[in-house]
């Protein structure tokens, strides 16, 4: 996957810019403020359809401004070309591909896949179970089209049991057959999340260990799903028999609790060093070190299953890291990939023939060819 060009317009800082890149890496340099980040922001929105700082369209307007558009050329692997275009503000948003507009936003998905890395992934390991969910489910949702279903189903599904046990405490109950009937749809569901959320964290576990080799062999990381039913070594039909038994037994209890008390909305995903949990306590290099290596080991991922590596996207990724690890986690960086990386200067280890631009108060200063 390539970005060949892209064009903003009315987009935070960037009142009209325009980045040829030609399917190259390229290093953006410039001070803090100088709308780096907004750069790579503007690229995930061509990617998923949002912002990765989960700001909603107006926060993304230029001062004054009423609507924004982000224009991008992107190749294949198979050497496809197509124009996403991205507009929204005080407005809908809308999302148009060769022309077209997209009927959903999540129709976007997997069309222009991106990892990103910035400052605020390190809120991933940080920030609680919530966010290592939301990295799983966001990485599925561009690798597997199905995934997206399940995962509407199975939020569908939770809110309408969840909406039976409230009313359960104030009244009659429901009816058994729709009791059943939510059920077994989150527990076929679930089931699926689960088993493929599970999969993927057995791939990341594989490919960051291999890379922090690369970087400290003194550290062993570990990544491990607990998704709360525990691994039962049945067939996805056999699960989710289990679990549609499971959550028939539990009404009582969940009833008194007020909400459904298993499932994958409440699964775990370890992050590990060590054998150590990183937590909040947890060094900030250590987190920064590890956040970046599962973005990297996700771009393995990506490239093994679609036979074409996403672009990657990394934001001041010297910043906070042990001197001892800055080169060589910079040399991890695959040759086919195409990288655009931010930074406040230039980067220890990278390569020369790296497309150079410089930024300063949204406007583009120069590039070097």
């Amino acid at each position: 996957m390539r970005l060949q060009s892209i064009e903003l317009r009315e987009f935070r800082n960037h009142k009209e810019a325009r980045f040829d890149l030609r399917g190259d890496s390229a290093l953006v340099l410039g001070e803090n403020g100088s709308g780096k980040t907004n750069l790579l922001e503007a690229v995930v929105l061509l990617s998923i359809g949002k912002s990765f700082r989960g700001s909603r369209d107006p926060a993304l307007l230029c001062r004054g401004a009423s609507s924004f558009e982000v224009r991008g050329a992107v190749r294949d692997g198979r050497g496809v070309e197509s124009e996403i275009v991205a507009r929204g503000g005080d407005g809908p948003k809308e999302v148009l591909v060769d022309g077209a507009a997209l009927p959903r936003m999540s129709d976007l998905l997997g069309r222009f896949c991106t990892v990103h890395f910035s400052v605020e992934d390190v809120a991933v390991l940080n920030g609680g179970p919530a966010s290592r969910r939301r990295f799983l489910d966001l990485a599925l949702c561009q690798l597997e089209p199905a995934y997206l279903g399940s995962l509407r189903d199975y939020v569908a599904a939770l809110r309408q049991r969840n909406r039976l046990l409230i009313a359960d405490r104030r009244g009659p109950g429901a009816d058994p057959a729709e009791w059943s009937a939510w059920e077994e749809i989150l527990a076929r569901s679930g089931t699926a999340l689960d088993r493929r959320r599970t999969n993927l964290c057995g791939e990341l576990e594989r490919h960051v260990r291999d890379l922090s080799a690369r970087v400290d062999p003194d550290l062993v990381p570990g990544l491990q799903y607990r998704d709360g039913f525990g691994d039962s070594g049945l067939t996805d039909e056999e699960e989710a028999r289990v679990r549609m038994e499971r959550l028939s037994r539990g009404r009582s209890h969940d009833r008194r609790m007020g909400w459904t008390m298993h499932g994958p909305h409440r699964a775990r995903l370890g992050c590990t060093i060590g054998g150590e949990e990183l937590t909040d306590g947890a060094s900030r290099g250590y987190s920064r070190l590890y956040s970046i290596l599962l973005r990297l080991g996700l771009a393995r991922v990506f490239e093994e299953r679609r036979n074409d590596p996403p672009v990657i996207l990394l934001d001041d990724p010297e910043s906070e890291l042990d001197p001892r690890w800055i080169g060589r986690v910079l040399d991890l960086v695959p040759e086919s990939s195409q990288v655009l990386v931010t930074a406040c200067r230039e980067l220890s280890r990278m390569p020369p023939s790296m497309r150079r631009y410089a930024i300063e108060q949204g406007a583009l200063l120069g590039s070097a060819a």
